[in-house]
């Protein structure tokens, strides 16, 4: 597989970025930022390809393969490297995923993703995008949120991402467990 020049990967990362710029808070450029450390940590751990991981971690929030594969394109970026990144764009939405994600990379990068709704970290998360642009009522969200964690766990698809989770799935566990003891007390 060739590799993507300097000049594609900055016009990668601007496209991406400025996609993340229109998005709510749970999903901006803080989202894209963090996507993309993860999957440098899942990829050293995993031996992922590195440069297909961080440009498909850019990529992985338009979810749209077309939308991407048009950009790349655009870019004359090698046809086996677009058919990765388009991959782990279309691999890292969760409607999509019950296909499976063919390469190392594309796990990688949805690992990276999905990380992000585990754990303390991950809670919140959820339930403040349920909240807000997803403009649910608080029970609802809280319950979306939960089911959300447990769905991630269940579906992570590398070594290393499952390891990194247990403590804070564990952690959360134990914060549900709590939550549910003080909602149900009764003055």
């Amino acid at each position: 597989m060739n590799r993507l020049t300097k000049n594609q990967i900055k016009k990668i990362r601007n496209f991406a970025l400025k996609y993340y710029k229109t998005l709510d808070e749970t999903h901006g450029i803080e989202h894209a930022n963090r996507t993309v450390k993860l999957a440098e940590y899942l990829a050293k751990k995993e031996g992922a390809n590195l440069q297909i991981v961080r440009s498909g971690a850019l990529l992985h929030q338009f979810h749209n393969g077309r939308i991407v594969e048009k950009f790349l394109r655009r870019l004359k970026i090698n046809k086996e490297i677009i058919k990765a990144l388009v991959h782990c764009a279309e691999c890292s939405w969760s409607k999509i995923l019950h296909k499976g994600a063919k390469t190392l990379e594309a796990k990688v990068v949805y690992d990276a993703d999905k990380l992000q709704v585990v754990g303390p970290f991950g809670i919140i998360r959820e339930i403040s995008c349920n909240v807000g642009p997803r403009n649910l009522k608080f029970r609802k969200a809280l319950r979306r949120a939960r089911m959300i964690e447990q769905k991630v766990i269940a579906t992570l698809q590398t070594k290393t991402a499952k390891n990194l989770a247990k403590k804070p799935h564990q952690f959360i566990l134990k914060f549900w467990k709590i939550f549910d003891k003080w909602d149900k007390v009764k003055l």
